[in-house]
């Protein structure tokens, strides 16, 4: 977390041409793990287990806020319909149609495994819960690219609308894994559906 924001900072203060905080972040993480990895012979890998209480409690929050405090408030609040419908109104559209039409090509055994070792192909088959997990992961989108291209001084009503996006399609998708895992372990009934909209 340091590192992302010590990088932002530096990006912020000096405008590089190339680049961004997150890459420095990921890059100094794999250099991280590697050195552990040679250093320590795997022996504390337990201590480095990812945890997702605290990615979710602990990490993620200041990223999010951290992206809020720095965003263009005056121009965000303008376009908070545009921002509303893109980020929250797409986000369960997206969600939705692809759960619907993986479900459906699910049933038509559209999918298969081919083992490559024994010459089995093998029919895929996902139950409709951890279907609808992995398609609230899907429908985040990530705005980094398109942010970083476009100038808040020359557009900055594009800019402020693709930035709320940005951060309302993720905070809704969290929500929406959030949701569909606390029922992961029930049955699938015909009131699943409203338990993780409601």
């Amino acid at each position: 977390m340091f590192i992302f924001f010590f990088a932002e900072a530096l990006f912020e203060r000096y405008k590089f041409r190339c680049g961004h905080q997150t890459g420095v972040t990921v890059v100094f993480g794999v250099a991280f793990s590697m050195a552990m990895h040679f250093l320590t012979k795997d022996a504390h890998i337990n201590v480095f287990k990812f945890s997702e209480s605290i990615f979710f409690d602990f990490l993620l929050p200041p990223i999010i806020f951290n992206s809020g405090y720095n965003m263009r408030q005056k121009k965000f609040f303008q376009n908070i319909g545009n921002v509303s419908i893109f980020g929250i109104a797409v986000t369960f559209v997206c969600f939705s149609m692809y759960s619907a039409v993986t479900y459906i090509l699910l049933q038509a055994e559209f999918f298969n495994m081919y083992n490559y070792s024994t010459g089995v192909t093998k029919i895929i088959k996902i139950d409709p819960l951890p279907l609808l997990l992995f398609t609230s992961l899907l429908c985040s989108s990530d705005v980094v690219a398109a942010v970083s291209i476009i100038s808040y001084k020359e557009q900055p009503k594009l800019y402020s609308c693709i930035f709320g996006e940005g951060i309302f399609n993720d905070s809704v998708s969290i929500i929406l894994f959030n949701a569909v895992e606390s029922v992961i372990n029930d049955e699938m009934t015909a009131a699943t559906p409203f338990i993780v909209l409601g």
